[in-house]
């Protein structure tokens, strides 16, 4: 990640919650820079999450902040909103199933020291209110231990694991890694593509027409291949698109296409907000161009366009689909948190965490808990 060294403070800090905290503001994009957060933490992301999605969806901003007493520096965010369904409230990060990662942000500098004082844990407690239940879904393994800092918090295993292929700063280094099969007959298809079909090109979508035809494409590749897919709500496929178009300017995210003749047959798009590239919606032609797997094609020469540019990390997203094992990635543990803080919290953190076909039930109440 890109993130700059974090300096060291001292003294008493206040904690608290600002539901009108500015995500754009010069002080979180400083702060964001400084911190060991995700993609998913970044200033415009999470700016469109708390002003556009979470009014659609019913939730309000609940941010909570700690900040240096003496000056007012901020030095860490909690990003969480509060959605209360079916007379359940809920306390957990600006996420609408949208996320691949949560967790606060800040240096581990910083989380160590409010992690090291009890009066620090009793006012972050504090400013969480009273919710039925406080939730961070999508914890990576390797992350600060967000228990830590909430006491009675308890981890368990999350249903997707994420995928990260670590490849090294040589593109000829890392397909050395795959087996010789699987490369090879993907250097036969973009050959044959070309040859048969017609022009077959590899690369970043950023002009705003262009992103929104990437897009459609998208949509309408997906169709009916992913039971509720995201993209089907117009609300989802809105936020992604505009974003899309934004992230380009911004460099928060990156969309990448593969052309035939000038037509889009595969799109990829992801966030970039941490330096690093986060898959997020993949679509492929599964029509008359199914044989050509356009889909792998392009997340392999994504891979290669990122290699030549200097990355040597590429975020495979969430989830445990065969194709990804082609690429060799990393598998990384994930897990959801929850602390309960009333007897219904208590009964909805069993019912997600425990049992499965309530937790369908539940899912069912409470939109975009997942």
């Amino acid at each position: 990640m890109l993130h700059a060294a974090p300096s060291a403070f001292s003294g008493e800090v206040e904690i608290g919650v600002e539901p009108l905290f500015d995500f754009l503001a010069e002080e979180y994009s400083t702060l964001f820079r400084g911190s060991c957060a995700s993609a998913f933490q970044a200033p415009h992301w999470l700016a469109g999450l708390h002003t556009r999605l979470a009014p659609e969806l019913g939730a309000h901003q609940h941010t909570v902040t700690v900040r240096a007493k003496a000056d007012g520096k901020l030095l860490a965010v909690f990003p969480f909103v509060r959605q209360s369904t079916a007379g359940i409230l809920i306390l957990q990060p600006a996420d609408f199933g949208l996320c691949d990662r949560n967790e606060p942000v800040a240096s581990r500098e910083t989380l160590e020291m409010l992690a090291a004082f009890p009066e620090h844990i009793t006012r972050l407690a504090a400013a969480l209110g009273r919710p039925d239940l406080l939730l961070m879904r999508k914890v990576w393994e390797g992350s600060f231990d967000i228990i830590r800092l909430f006491p009675g918090a308890r981890a368990w295993n999350a249903p997707n694991s994420a995928y990260r292929c670590e490849t090294g700063d040589e593109f000829a280094g890392w397909k050395q890694d795959l087996r010789k099969k699987f490369t090879k007959e993907l250097d036969r298809l973009q050959r044959q593509t070309a040859r048969d079909i017609g022009t077959y090109q590899h690369r970043v979508v950023t002009d705003p027409n262009e992103i929104k035809l990437a897009f459609e494409f998208l949509r309408l590749a997906r169709l009916g291949r992913h039971k509720g897919d995201v993209l089907e709500d117009d609300r989802f496929y809105e936020f992604y698109r505009d974003y899309a178009i934004e992230g380009a300017q911004t460099g928060e995210s990156i969309t990448y296409a593969s052309f035939v003749d000038g037509y889009p047959v595969a799109v990829l798009f992801g966030l970039a907000g941490d330096g690093e590239f986060h898959a997020v919606l993949i679509g492929a032609d599964f029509g008359k161009l199914s044989r050509q797997s356009t889909g792998i094609q392009l997340l392999y020469r994504v891979v290669q366009m990122r290699i030549a540019q200097g990355y040597t990390v590429f975020d495979m997203g969430l989830g445990d689909p065969g194709y990804k094992a082609h690429f060799r990635p990393r598998k990384i543990r994930v897990h959801n948190v929850t602390r309960p803080m009333t007897p219904t919290g208590h009964a909805a953190a069993f019912i997600y965490n425990r049992t499965k076909p309530l937790k369908n039930l539940i899912k069912g109440l409470l939109p975009n808990v997942h």
